[in-house]
């Protein structure tokens, strides 16, 4: 007789730009993502909270850690430690496979793994993953099994929009994560593109605009035409902001302004793994739908 699949562990990683202090009791862990950093000291994206890097970034561009991928050890002990805890299978949610080979090594780890584990690539990053996590406790929680947990968020994550506005994409650059905006000019002409992930989770620029006030004057429009003609009776959003909160309140008064749907559920801060590719000035609205996880459980 196969085991029961209720009692599903979720994991994801420190893309989601929070730690485990912060998420304690949410029903998730979080595999931290390595740091290194110039000196040649390293740490991880658990070792400090939102507040504490945007301090270090802005006061030393040049001092910026890099950022690698979890090793399979690390998956290897963590999906072992949870069977031992009880757990009976387990489903990993990663950065976007565009950004990094965090979900590369997730998989390698999946095929071995002591129980039943199945990798959900995010394709987005930040808070936008995170909210991947509570909609599979939800789904966990509603009795779905692993693989109903798995089809019911990629039914959420083809509901997502991430619109970012970019102060400078020098940091991206820097990085080497600037996807498919590499080749444009933002700085020597002003050109704020407004970027998303696209379905292969590389990030892109869907409109350059020129100026910022353009950029988010452009956005509420873009969201009307997504979501306006819809029920939007389960649509959520949230607003990102990075060292400072005041572009992300500018960008909301304006999605308020244009009657944009949705239920707002706050402003959250960029953290260290995706702030350190986004830099500061960095604004952007995420919206979501809160499906309904019974509609995706099977008879």
């Amino acid at each position: 007789m196969s085991k029961n699949q209720s009692k599903i562990a979720i994991l994801t990683d420190g893309g989601c730009d929070n730690t485990n202090a912060m998420i304690q009791g949410n029903g998730y862990e979080i595999i931290p993502i390595p740091l290194s950093f110039p000196d040649g000291t390293t740490s991880d994206s658990d070792s400090f909270g939102a507040e504490q890097f945007w301090g270090t970034l802005l006061a030393d561009y040049d001092s910026l850690p890099k950022t690698s991928q979890p090793n399979r050890v690390t998956y290897d002990d963590k999906i072992k430690e949870l069977a031992d805890r009880g757990f009976e299978s387990c489903l990993i949610i990663t950065i976007s496979s565009g950004l990094s080979a965090t979900n590369d090594v997730a998989e390698i780890a999946a095929e071995d793994a002591s129980i039943p584990t199945r990798v959900f690539d995010s394709r987005i990053v930040t808070w936008s993953q995170l909210a991947l996590c509570d909609q599979a406790v939800k789904a966990v929680n509603a009795g779905l099994s692993l693989d109903e947990t798995y089809d019911y968020l990629t039914a959420v994550r083809d509901s997502m929009s991430l619109l970012i506005v970019f102060d400078t994409l020098e940091y991206l650059v820097k990085g080497g994560r600037a996807g498919r905006t590499a080749g444009l000019l933002a700085s020597a002409l002003d050109i704020k593109p407004i970027c998303t992930f696209e379905d292969d989770g590389v990030i892109d620029s869907v409109k350059k605009t020129r100026g910022r006030k353009k950029a988010f004057q452009y956005i509420p429009t873009m969201l009307n035409e997504r979501y306006g003609n819809t029920d939007t009776a389960d649509l959520r959003y949230m607003m990102l902001f990075a060292e400072d909160q005041a572009p992300a309140e500018e960008l909301h008064e304006k999605l308020k302004v244009e009657n944009v749907p949705g239920t707002f559920v706050g402003m959250k801060q960029i953290g260290s793994i995706v702030g350190i590719y986004a830099g500061p000035g960095t604004a952007a609205s995420f919206h979501w739908r809160d499906l309904d996880p019974l509609d995706y459980k099977k008879a």
